[in-house]
């Protein structure tokens, strides 16, 4: 059927309107061989419906009013007689009115198929937009925060390594002095770590074999560091080499989870496991919290909505869980096919 809508959709008009045209006459034929005593009529409907689906309504439109006439000639040719005229008048538009129903059920389903069409197109355009502007704002961040790293960071600790030496020299003078460069040195560094965490959390991810683990194992340690609660990483396995957009989809489910887990769960213990088998692999983050998603919160948030999303581009899905007897675990599963990147053959 593919092969028959590609092949009447590419040829040129003309060619297929001498199809029809064809294919109308060879079914008149067949009706006036056979005879009135063979309802051959409902064949005209092929033709009208061929014309609806490929072609256009009013060349259909033509057609049906053509079989209604040629159904009317052909019984007059093959001597059917009535018992007046009128019958046969009758019959010939209760004819027309048939071709005329199939012609609308054709133009029906069409307008239906067309606008499926257009709406699943419309769709398909909007997820390209969406990803295409969820990777310019997460190849920006990461612009960002290389130059962050290997730009402002390294000033400052140009600068800090300076007023140390500085530092040293005020030292033989004015101890008092050598204090308060001390201080400024301190905060120099400060400022150096705090930019260097913002560079980190601009680009998590190494896109390098590894990176994904060394990124949830920071996450992991800058969460117990920062919030105090226990939250440890587990990977069943070493991470194939990912693509930076899958990579970064997967932290970003998790790095959200976890900040749910922290602020809305009130977890004390957090886990994130990576579990990696043939068939992909099970991104999970548990927790022993009062819940993902307590009273007041909305289940449409932001945050659960970009998790959905990310899951969505990667062609995964996203669970949310709650546990026994307390917490929730989030599970975003990816199959194989969607994440790796393709390796180059070895001959």
């Amino acid at each position: 059927m593919d092969r028959l809508h590609t092949f009447l959709k590419r040829q040129p008009q003309i060619f297929f309107h001498l199809e029809i045209a064809l294919l109308f006459g060879a079914i008149g034929l067949i009706d006036y061989v056979t005879g009135y005593e063979i309802a051959i009529y409902p064949f005209y409907g092929i033709p009208i419906l061929l014309m609806v689906w490929f072609g256009n309504v009013r060349a259909a439109i033509a057609i049906s009013v053509a079989s209604a006439v040629t159904w009317w000639a052909i019984d007059i040719a093959d001597g059917h007689v009535y018992g007046s005229e009128w019958f046969r008048a009758w019959d010939a538009i209760a004819k027309l009115i048939f071709f005329v129903l199939v012609l609308l059920t054709a133009w029906s389903v069409r307008r239906q198929r067309d606008e499926a069409r257009e709406r699943i197109e419309l769709l398909e355009h909007s997820q390209r937009l969406e990803d295409e502007i969820i990777n310019i704002s997460e190849n920006e961040q990461q612009r960002i925060g290389r130059d962050l790293h290997d730009g402002v960071c390294q000033y400052l600790a140009a600068i800090g390594f300076t007023a140390s030496m500085f530092k040293q020299e005020l030292e033989k003078r004015s101890k008092s002095d050598a204090l308060r460069m001390e201080d400024i040195v301190f905060h120099l560094r400060d400022a150096a770590a705090r930019v260097r965490q913002l560079a980190r959390g601009l680009s998590p991810v190494d896109c390098d074999e590894g990176g994904l683990e060394l990124a949830f194992d920071e996450l992991a340690m800058s969460t117990t560091k920062l919030t105090g609660i226990t939250c440890s990483f587990i990977s069943s396995g070493p991470v194939p080499k990912l693509t930076n957009a899958t990579a970064v989809h997967l932290f970003r489910i998790g790095q959200e989870a976890v900040s749910n887990a922290v602020n809305h769960g009130k977890a004390k213990n957090i886990v994130i496991a990576l579990d990696i088998s043939e068939d992909g692999y099970s991104l999970r983050i548990s927790d022993d919290g009062i819940g993902f998603v307590p009273p007041g919160i909305s289940k449409d948030g932001m945050g659960l909505g970009s998790m959905r999303y990310r899951a969505r581009v990667m062609r995964g899905t996203l669970e949310i869980q709650a546990t026994s007897p307390s917490g929730t675990v989030v599970i975003c599963t990816v199959p194989d096919n969607a994440w790796a990147e393709q390796q180059p053959e070895t001959v």
